[in-house]
């Protein structure tokens, strides 16, 4: 598999990128084990993150309480968290992450940018994946 070439803003995103994020968004939510991205992958998404800090939400419940690779899902919205929380009985926290403590922030991403990095949902999370 190649560079997937970004029709809208003609950036190319790499296939070793997309490969990891689609793993990630279509992995992570099912709890799934999933590899750290390495360095390359790191410095390539850098490029999708805000300067500043930012404050972010979590619903956190019984299935996802737990970080195993150093990575989670934030959002920007208090109530997506609400949601997933509401749906195994946990709660919602909320944290301010330096700009360096995120890999990649999804509300960044034009809409050829989300398909490609395997960002598909219907709804649109406005996600922050948080190194933890």
């Amino acid at each position: 598999m190649g560079n997937i070439k970004n029709m809208s803003s003609k950036m190319e995103i790499p296939a070793y990128v997309s490969s990891w994020t689609d793993e990630y968004f279509h992995k992570s939510a099912f709890e799934a084990p999933i590899k750290y991205p390495d360095k390359k992958i790191i410095d390539f998404l850098s490029q999708f993150k805000k300067k500043e800090s930012v404050k972010l939400y979590r619903g956190i419940n019984k299935y996802n309480g737990e970080n195993y690779i150093g990575l989670e899902s934030w959002t920007y919205k208090k109530e997506v968290a609400s949601r997933y929380a509401k749906e195994i009985g946990g709660k919602v926290i909320e944290k301010t992450f330096k700009a360096e403590n995120i890999l990649l922030d999804t509300t960044l991403l034009n809409k050829d940018e989300k398909i490609f990095l395997g960002y598909d949902y219907k709804i649109d999370d406005k996600e922050a994946l948080v190194i933890i």
